[in-house]
């Protein structure tokens, strides 16, 4: 997990229009294009549309295409609608949100809020972001800071990790927080790890990771954890595990019990399932 978008570079993009048009009470513009140069003759942006209303305050787009270009990266960012406040350069994008990086990153919502004041960015509705074969983040609802090095994903959490040792697969009710600074990610509320050794069931779930492999460091699991490996079921107030050991610790008076072949999911029954 590394930073995923520096969002608010790219929000920039649409500020422009309230330069370029508020001379205009209201002015209505199809097929339009509009980029920006550096001092150095490097194209900065540029943005395509099949149609902008401008008024006094807002300035409305239809169709927005836009691309960024980076030094070492090329987002772009689609939307059918997108809704600019002058006034407070908040910006509101809606309907098939999409945005991409060369570098393999991924954003897709519905909906999308940018509150410049508050350096804030989210919504309400289901989010996913994916970076390539690394990492699936599926959520609804996500409130984060601009660089998104501190997300929190709201509820009906779904979260896929993938390295060479194999997927780790991670749900909970939520909320999900993740401090890409610190490395560590905090599932909340009816946890669920799952992997090729077996399933992981806690009230709370710490990931912590290395942002610059993005692979899973260890996994520490608390409250009413239960352990499921094969026919072995394993409960503990608190288990550690550790992925390039693969293996786990447990603390708080531990108790394991073994269950006749194919025994253990009859006994608890749907408790082994998914939250």
């Amino acid at each position: 997990m590394r930073k995923y978008i520096d969002i608010v570079r790219y929000f920039g993009i649409l500020i422009c229009f309230s330069v370029c048009f508020s001379v205009y009470p209201q002015q209505k513009i199809e097929d339009f294009y509009l980029s920006n140069y550096k001092n150095n003759g490097e194209k900065e942006w540029e943005v395509k549309g099949e149609k902008a209303l401008v008024s006094e305050r807002y300035v409305k787009i239809d169709q927005m295409k836009a691309k960024y270009f980076r030094e070492d990266d090329t987002i772009d960012i689609k939307a059918d609608k997108a809704h600019l406040d002058k006034e407070n350069m908040n910006v509101y994008l809606n309907n098939d949100v999409h945005i991409n990086s060369k570098k393999g990153i991924e954003l897709e919502t519905s909906t999308l809020s940018w509150e410049q004041n508050k350096n804030r960015v989210y919504t309400d509705e289901k989010v996913e972001i994916r970076k390539e074969s690394a990492l699936k983040v599926e959520a609804k609802g996500m409130n984060a800071d601009t660089e998104l090095n501190k997300v929190s994903f709201g509820k009906e959490v779904k979260v896929n990790l993938f390295s060479k040792d194999g997927v780790i697969n991670i749900k909970c009710n939520g909320p999900l927080e993740i401090n890409y600074n610190e490395g560590k990610a905090i599932f909340n509320n009816n946890v669920v790890v799952d992997n090729i050794q077996g399933k992981m069931f806690a009230n709370k779930a710490t990931v912590y990771f290395d942002t610059v492999n993005s692979q899973v460091n260890k996994v520490v699991a608390e409250g009413d954890v239960k352990v499921i490996r094969d026919d072995n079921v394993t409960f503990a107030e608190r288990a550690i595990y550790f992925q390039k050991e693969n293996k786990i610790t447990l603390e708080g008076q531990p108790r394991l019990i073994i269950f006749p072949k194919g025994k253990s999911k009859s006994f608890f029954g749907r408790r082994d399932e998914n939250p």
